[in-house]
């Protein structure tokens, strides 16, 4: 196979750049695609370089109510062990990073979720393989089952933010996704401040969800904006003091009696000086 399966360049000029030449894929299996690549060097030399494909997957941190989130223990053959881990999956094909993440929560966990903030990505094996996981997390849970796939085992627990931690620095927990999604989580809750856009869909259009939103967000102190999408969903941008701004979303998950919220995505969003006030903006 000669077609190139990896990510595009970030950067055409970056110096560092190493151009493939040619490749080879060495094994197809059920979950490993092996390539061999020829690869020219910045120095003009020529070198091997070998890694896997990996479609992609993402990670979900559930939070229960009550802050405790859900983990589960799961054995990993290479290591002939159980691990502790957020519940995660790859992509399937065709299938978006927060659609994988509804499917691997309720598959895994056995819960679906109203609010999903997405807090980062993350290259967890750079040397030797394509893969990217996408962290997301996820409230506002109810409880409908596992339903997992054949040949799975799992065992669910909830765990506290210092437990594990703890259990981190006790070398219990070492699942690198894991680590990384917690400290991302842990960093999004102590943030001052907050600048987000929402995604917010449902039944929410021709319901009074703008002025609810714009009533809300102002007593709330909050700059931003809100507005109709065309696809039957209501856009939100937000930024103000993180307490504010999390009650606000808090809010928006029950919206004005007339409205049914069925989701809202949570994307961060850059810190824009000019928003003074909140305010409705024109449909799109």
């Amino acid at each position: 196979m000669t077609d190139d399966p990896r990510p595009r360049a970030a950067r055409s000029d970056d110096p560092l750049n190493e151009h493939r030449i040619g490749g080879e894929q060495v094994y197809d299996g059920a979950l490993l695609d092996v390539r061999r690549d020829r690869v020219g060097m910045p120095d003009g030399s020529e070198t091997i370089r070998e890694y896997i494909v990996h479609p992609g997957a993402v990670l979900v941190v559930p939070v229960c109510d009550d802050g405790r989130l859900i983990v589960e223990r799961q054995f990993r053959y290479p290591h002939n062990r159980s691990f502790v881990e957020f519940p995660a999956g790859k992509l399937d094909p065709g299938e978006t990073a927060l659609g994988t993440g509804v499917r691997e929560l309720t598959e895994e966990a056995g819960y679906t979720a109203r609010i999903w903030m997405r807090v980062g990505i993350i290259h967890p094996v750079i040397s030797y393989s394509t893969e990217a996981i996408a962290l997301y997390v996820a409230r506002a849970l109810t409880h409908v089952g596992a339903k997992l796939d054949p040949g799975e085992f799992l065992e669910l627990a909830t765990r506290s933010e210092a437990e594990l931690y703890e259990a981190i620095e006790s070398e219990r927990l070492t699942d690198a996704k894991t680590i990384a999604a917690l400290a991302l989580y842990t960093r999004w809750n102590v943030a001052a401040s907050r600048s987000v856009r929402l995604a917010i869909t449902g039944r929410v259009q021709g319901v009074g969800y703008r002025d609810f939103a714009i009533r809300a967000a102002s007593a709330a102190g909050l700059t931003g904006w809100v507005r109709n999408r065309s696809d039957g969903s209501v856009e939100a941008r937000v930024q103000g003091a993180r307490e504010a701004c999390d009650a606000f979303i808090d809010q928006c998950i029950e919206g004005p009696r007339a409205g049914l919220v069925e989701r809202i995505e949570v994307t961060r969003a850059p810190f824009d000086g000019a928003l003074r006030r909140f305010e409705l903006r024109r449909s799109e």
